[in-house]
């Protein structure tokens, strides 16, 4: 799936409060050092810092395992227990002595002895609806909690797309949320359309989200329910002739982790300092049964839990094993951080810098043409790309090629830094390996069309959407614009990719 995003960063846990006191006094404010969750492994500790804008001081509190030591009105040191046979989920609170409304919190996760913590299991499985393959799709789960506390529920069935960002799950499978809410407290909801002409919507939560050993505090993410008392947005459905996924048989899945290149799904555009007009469809504000677009900060839209990661925030690797043509399942894993790491280094992977829209290109030796807008994404269950001498599939499953017998191709990606890797794939005949293999769900050649006719200067079929069969038997990078690469790689955003882990 590929859907909309833009640029730049995400914001610092702190929350404040207006205590007694005339309404011009400045609220009281408390941020923490570090500012982002932290993983530590048993037995270790961490020194906490408060900074509290009346300089009076914290009280802290703890919820989990551990101890707090030393505690003064301004530093804490947290300890890790020994004996954490699994990871283990710790809060540290700070609250104002002055001002009881005034409070932040940094969320831990205690790793057993010898873990490295920034590995995330992923399995192409057929997905979680009953009775239902979703072929070619990369699940994982996802543990979401309650903002500052160590209440927590593990969603699976959760999507891996590397073709968008931010955290979209099914309400249902949510816990009770804080909504974000504009300043008349109406809630702010979203609409995210992918490229199969799909959309989801829902009202934007705070959670703290964890994978692996990572923690991410305060994250906006998207809650996937159609609303009550008003309809979607046209602009959203697109006039209706859109597909509403806002059920987990439509879905596929029971949400989507969006692991792409950009640290939050609109960005600039959508943030209040754009001026003009909000774009839409993202974000809008619902009040008497009508919606109308509305911009959001920067800080608040929903973001890419990866960069709020305290040490493994700025990027990811996908590596997923290679199908012998079809299979059952496929194993893998995400690998947080790239160079962070001894087991995320880039090593000999070749970086393929892209272009203002995070866009390659692909020269496709079967037609001759060279599709400007091509992109690396793992939530699009095949490859998808323009090729008029390819016979599409009647019927249901006319998504899809259906040539005779697998038919070999290759393509070239070249990055905007002119790095170049030539690709050889095969297309097979999607009727015969869907209804061949009611079971499986990993497929190798699965291919299908995206546009028709020629690319030329930009306009007309001119994405390849290397969809999830590129990504057996290689290790993928992708680096998120606006964090720091690791050391002697280019500004991000990238990709890079590597045949093997």
């Amino acid at each position: 799936m590929r859907g909309f995003f833009l640029v730049v960063s995400f914001g610092i846990l702190g929350l404040s409060g207006c205590g007694g006191g005339s309404s011009s006094q400045m609220p009281v404010t408390v941020y923490l050092t570090p500012t982002l969750g932290q993983s530590l492994g048993q037995g270790k500790s961490l020194n906490i810092t408060a900074t509290v804008s009346d300089a009076k001081g914290v009280t802290w509190n703890l919820s989990g395992p551990g101890l707090l030591i030393n505690p003064t009105p301004f530093t804490v040191t947290y300890t890790a227990p020994n004996g954490i046979v699994a990871n283990a989920n710790a809060v540290v609170s700070a609250t104002s002595l002055t001002t009881s409304s005034a409070s932040t919190y940094l969320p831990l996760t205690v790793l057993p002895f010898n873990t490295f913590g920034n590995v995330q299991p992923v399995s192409v499985n057929g997905g979680p609806v009953p009775g239902q393959i979703y072929p070619n799709g990369a699940f994982t789960t996802v543990t979401i909690c309650q903002p500052g506390t160590t209440n927590c529920f593990a969603v699976d069935g959760i999507l891996v797309d590397t073709g968008s960002s931010g955290l979209r799950v099914l309400a249902s499978a949510l816990p009770s949320l804080p909504a974000l809410t504009d300043a008349s407290g109406n809630a702010v909801s979203e609409c995210a359309q992918f490229v199969d002409h799909s959309y989801v919507w829902g009202n934007v939560d705070i959670a703290d989200v964890r994978m692996g050993g990572e923690v991410a505090g305060s994250v906006s993410i998207q809650a996937i329910a159609d609303p009550a008392g008003f309809a979607i947005p046209s602009d959203c459905t697109n006039n209706g002739a859109g597909t509403d996924d806002d059920n987990q048989r439509t879905l596929g899945a029971n949400g989507i982790l969006g692991v792409g290149l950009e640290p939050q799904d609109c960005g600039a555009a959508c943030d209040p300092s754009a001026g003009g007009t909000p774009p839409g469809p993202a974000y809008y504000t619902c009040a008497g049964g009508s919606c109308k677009a509305a911009f959001v900060a920067l800080a608040q839209q929903v973001t890419h839990p990866v960069t709020l990661f305290g040490l493994d925030n700025n990027g990811l690797a996908l590596q997923l094993q290679t199908p012998a043509g079809v299979a059952a399942t496929v194993d893998g894993a995400m690998v947080f951080g790239i160079g962070t790491k001894t087991n995320n280094v880039l090593g000999n992977a070749t970086v393929f810098t892209v272009d203002s829209n995070d866009n390659l290109t692909t020269n496709l030796a079967s037609t001759g043409q060279s599709l400007t807008a091509s992109f690396l994404d793992s939530g699009s269950n095949a490859l998808l790309f323009p090729d008029g001498n390819l016979a599409v599939c009647p019927g249901s499953e006319s998504s899809f090629f259906c040539p005779p017998s697998t038919t070999p191709l290759t393509a070239t990606i070249v990055g905007s830094n002119k790095a170049q890797s030539a690709i050889n794939f095969s297309v097979g005949n999607a009727d015969d390996l869907l209804n061949g293999n009611p079971g499986d769900a990993a497929f190798s050649n699965l291919a299908g069309p995206n546009g028709s006719g020629d690319c030329s200067n930009g306009s007309g079929a001119c994405s390849f959407d290397w969809g999830l069969p590129f990504f057996y038997g290689r290790t993928v990078f992708a680096a998120i614009n606006g964090q720091l690469p690791p050391v002697g790689a280019p500004a991000a955003p990238w990709w890079a990719y590597t045949i093997g882990f």
